[in-house]
């Protein structure tokens, strides 16, 4: 019976040990995982934005095509209207979802060339609706043909106010760009808003348009060094874990050892610190007549024996309460008796 309660607490033992080290693995890896994570990393970006736009003339004699490029200066009563070109991208080393939304917008500003302080009327329009779209990929972009900017319709808007005033106009045209999405990366989300502008001169009589607003960039977007929330609490979970293993590991410890008998723990620390000089033997030990017999007082003096005669300690387990070890040099038989009751308070 004392046997199988050693060994089933030596199985327990061993098998939460066993437990414990996977624990302590696992927490490891999750450390090296979370220190990976807690380096600043950095997401390259790459932004483009341009305008370009054709001037459609009225018919006239003046000009062989019905339409001019970019970089000539405007007679303002031959110009029809304007078609613009918008393009936009965004790149970064990482493909992500977002949303994207856009819309065009028109600020009519007047003003008395007398008094440029403060506009005598400001106009807003709508030129292109703001619109949604979603999508997943390393490029953003937005590309915008043929967008219709009528100059006769805010021409005549000066023409009114020539009557009061010598007006000082301008349009401006803005292309609004913005967008969000999440970087799994970075373990952020990020995002981009974009102006495009492009300004023309209302009230002169010819107009030097002036190149419009074009954008081209690049930069870093750093991550924020932090753990998720879900992370962090499986690995404080893992913390947990481990030190309640190991509480309870040693309170089975030193709970079981005080059902192990003082008898026990003698033939076992004995086993264990002197197995270089015991081989265990089946059977009893039984003394036959006409031999020599020699019982020393403690293992220890059965121990000087062994180093002087350089013979092997036997071990018998005669029974549960019985363990006797022995050295035979031939002539003699050295041994040491250990009975349970000796060791009883």
């Amino acid at each position: 019976m004392k046997k199988k309660i050693r060994l089933k607490r030596k199985y327990k033992i061993t098998l939460y040990s066993i437990i414990l080290l996977m624990i302590l693995g696992l927490f490891t890896i999750e450390f090296k995982i979370g220190e990976k994570s807690l380096k600043n990393k950095n997401l390259v970006y790459s932004k483009e934005s341009t305008i370009n736009y054709i001037t459609y003339l009225k018919n006239n004699t003046h000009y062989t095509d019905s339409y001019l490029k970019n970089d000539f200066n405007l007679v303002a009563s031959l110009v029809d209207y304007f078609n613009m070109d918008y393009n936009y991208s965004y790149t970064i080393n990482e493909k992500i979802k977002y949303t994207l939304t856009y819309n065009i917008s028109a600020v009519l500003e007047v003003y008395d060339s007398d008094n440029n302080a403060k506009p005598v009327e400001k106009r807003n329009y709508e030129l292109l609706k703001k619109t949604t779209v979603s999508g997943k990929s390393q490029t953003i972009k937005l590309n915008l043909f043929n967008q219709k900017i009528d100059y006769a319709t805010y021409n005549k808007v000066i023409q009114n106010w020539k009557k009061e005033i010598s007006p000082n106009a301008n349009l401006k045209v803005l292309v609004n760009v913005s967008w969000s999405g999440y970087s799994k990366e970075l373990r952020k989300n990020i995002s981009d808003n974009c102006t495009s502008e492009f300004l023309i001169p209302i009230s002169d009589k010819t107009m030097n348009i002036k190149d419009p607003t074009n954008i081209s960039e690049t930069g870093t977007i750093k991550g924020n060094g932090k753990l998720s929330t879900a992370f962090t609490v499986l690995i404080t979970s893992t913390i947990v874990l481990f030190g309640i293993g190991v509480i309870y590991l040693t309170i089975y410890i030193f709970e079981s050892s005080k059902n192990i008998s003082k008898y026990d723990q003698k033939i076992s620390k004995i086993l264990r610190e002197f197995d270089r000089a015991i081989t265990e033997a089946k059977g009893e030990f039984i003394k036959y007549e006409g031999e020599s017999y020699i019982e020393v007082n403690n293992f220890m003096e059965l121990l000087d024996v062994h180093d002087n005669v350089n013979e092997p300690i036997i071990y018998y387990k005669n029974s549960n309460d019985l363990s006797v070890f022995v050295i035979n040099n031939g002539k003699d038989t050295y041994y040491c008796a250990l009975n349970r009751i000796d060791f009883e308070d």
